[in-house]
């Protein structure tokens, strides 16, 4: 009987490949997330609200006067709510605050309760947020990609919920940033999957909280 050949197949490296990528910054444990209940929205109004130029994201200002889009981007408590309960942007800041600080609101001083009651009074829209610049956002042929990738991978028609988060920071020490997210689920666009995916566009800033002082003069 012929006696069997054997093969080596010696493994030869050829090169090595690589591509940095952007660093990844950790903020479980770093923020105070508030997570909103889902906004339904046809994906002709979210591009109307922050893909009106078609391809960057942006929140054109003239949408303060738009009355059908505006509760879209309301932080108001008759349209946002928190597992069914009304939002109120001031007592979740004010709360985070006290939690961060580990003392009541009635320690800091009365100026800084006014400062900060002022400020997210005068914040009724994302249009309100005055110093709010972009950190990160998609591209509106980003999103479609991944979208398309999602019905690829799924074999399903899917409803994407896309989340805009909104980070509020001050430069009060110990304090962390409070981040507010918006989840738009779309609408109208075919049978949902049993897991939509959630996509988040962008996040925004505002740095216009101001630092908290804290004794015991009321």
């Amino acid at each position: 009987m012929e006696r069997e050949r054997v093969i080596d197949r010696p493994i030869i490296d050829v090169a090595v490949l690589c591509k940095d990528y952007t660093t990844v910054d950790i903020s479980c444990d770093n923020n105070n997330i508030i997570t909103l209940d889902e906004i339904e929205i046809k994906k002709s109004d979210f591009c109307k609200l922050f893909y009106a130029t078609g391809e960057k994201f942006g929140i054109p200002k003239e949408l303060a006067e738009n009355t059908r889009l505006i509760p879209f981007i309301s932080f108001e408590a008759v349209h946002r709510s928190i597992k069914g309960k009304p939002f109120f942007l001031l007592e979740a800041i004010m709360t985070n605050l006290e939690h961060d600080l580990n003392i009541s609101r009635n320690c800091f001083t009365t100026a800084s309760r006014i400062a900060i009651a002022n400020e997210f009074s005068n914040i009724h829209t994302l249009c309100d947020i005055n110093s709010c610049s972009v950190v990160a956002s998609l591209t509106w042929s980003n999103i479609e990609d991944i979208l398309h990738n999602y019905e690829l991978s799924s074999n399903k028609t899917i409803a994407p919920i896309f989340c805009v988060s909104v980070t509020f920071n001050t430069p009060t020490e110990g304090v962390r940033d409070s981040v507010c997210k918006f989840y738009y689920k779309i609408t109208g666009s075919g049978k949902e999957s049993s897991a939509p995916p959630k996509v988040t566009t962008t996040t925004t800033t505002t740095t216009s909280v101001q630092p908290i002082n804290s004794n015991n003069k009321h």
